[in-house]
């Protein structure tokens, strides 16, 4: 048996990480500053962790021990104090439209910048990003370059204890209690009838908070009435155990895989008639990674995605049909049953499997997860058809730089 002792230190031990310290590093009349090799644009210094800095900018590139490829602006982080530091660094130019940032620097590595009469003082990128590309970020003419710093701090060996928000924790333990529950539901009737009588199937009861409903399953909410001697809400057409995934999904609760998969259409029916939208959303791409699509039975289902907006899976559907074999689509595939405002759906399928080179930056070619993923990030509605998301991208003057 043998005993580990405390780790002898040689020197000063690194402390932990700071937060990133941020500055803008503003070069205005980025189109006209001077383009020759080697001749350098320097900001004015600026202070950081006790040192001063500059960036110094090579709109012609060069500046460097390696040597910048033609087209590409050169930029270089100086440490300009009489002490060296060691610090993580990125140089960061943003999209003003939201579209991909630009950016170059060391995250995961400690750069050590050696002091200002050393020719260790500065760490940068040689061909930071061409000058023609930057020329579509620039802002009311301003290039805007994003000083992103980090270093160790001192004297501190491990970060203190902070206990994460409770509330989500909270939440999920609230989850079918009945004591505190204001919302009560019958779940699990459907009609069913034989020769002489005609009934109910037994309910399952669940117990829920309307507010949480309300913000969460907000057509679910719609059909209570908050209150302890409301009547029981009954909900039909759905099994208990889907409708229990959902209420938990309203907790703040994650599907497991398993039970997503083998359950995924019911959920995805269950989501959509109670307007939860996120678990609409991961049912549908979930159900899109499982569903089997046949020529016999393709029109059926993309009348069926259709009717719920069902952009990823009817986005699927026109990929296989892009796909396949013309002349049996030709024979067994009847369009006279499709809506016809679908056939723009498919002619964007299949231009853009045609196409020799992707550009990728139409909104009307892109895909249904790229329009989703921009919608989101500009806080706009994502549950609709790609004609909805392109117009509403539209109307929110989303840029796309080419």
């Amino acid at each position: 048996m043998s005993a580990r002792l405390d780790a002898v230190q040689v020197g000063a031990p690194p402390g932990r990480l700071s937060g990133w310290m941020i500055a803008p590093v503003h070069f205005n009349g980025f189109a006209g500053l001077p383009t020759t090799k080697d001749l350098a644009v320097h900001s004015p210094e600026f202070s950081c962790f006790g040192h001063q800095w500059e960036v110094a900018m090579y709109p012609g590139g060069g500046g460097g021990v390696v040597d910048s490829e033609d087209g590409f602006v050169a930029l270089w982080l100086v440490n300009k104090s009489a002490e060296a530091i060691g610090v993580h660094y990125k140089l960061v130019s943003k999209h003003p439209a939201g579209g991909q940032d630009i950016w170059g620097g060391s995250t995961s590595t400690m750069r050590q910048f050696s002091n200002m009469y050393s020719g260790n003082a500065c760490f940068g990128h040689p061909n930071f990003a061409r000058r023609s590309t930057l020329m579509n970020y620039l802002v009311d003419g301003t290039l805007i370059v994003e000083v992103h710093l980090r270093t160790n701090k001192p004297g501190q060996q491990s970060a203190p204890f902070v206990p994460e928000n409770p509330f989500l924790r909270n939440a999920m333990l609230d989850f079918g209690d009945e004591e505190t529950a204001d919302v009560k539901l019958e779940v699990g009737a459907v009609q069913r009838s034989g020769r002489r009588k005609r009934g109910r199937t037994s309910t399952t009861t669940f117990h829920a908070h309307h507010f949480v409903l309300r913000r969460n399953a907000p057509a679910l909410a719609d059909m209570c009435t908050p209150g302890a001697d409301s009547a029981p809400t009954t909900i039909s057409n759905v099994r208990p155990e889907i409708f229990k995934h959902v209420l938990y999904y309203c907790y703040g609760g994650k599907i497991d895989e398993e039970d997503l998969q083998s359950n995924a259409s019911e959920i995805l029916e269950a989501a959509d008639r109670f307007d939860i939208v996120n678990l609409k959303l991961e049912a549908e791409a979930c159900y899109v990674e499982t569903v089997e699509l046949t020529v016999d039975d393709i029109i059926e289902t993309i009348t069926y995605a259709d009717s719920k907006n069902l952009a990823l899976l009817k986005e699927h559907c026109m990929d296989f049909l892009g796909r396949a074999d013309k002349a049996e689509v030709a024979e067994k595939v009847s369009f006279d049953d499709m809506p016809s405002r679908l056939m723009t759906d498919l002619m964007v399928a299949m231009a853009r499997s045609e196409r020799k080179s992707s550009r990728g930056d139409e909104l009307s070619m892109m895909r249904v997860s790229d329009l989703r993923r921009l919608a989101h990030e500009k806080g706009l509605g994502v549950d609709g058809s790609r004609e909805m998301l392109i117009a509403s991208l539209k109307d929110d003057d989303v840029v796309i730089v080419e």
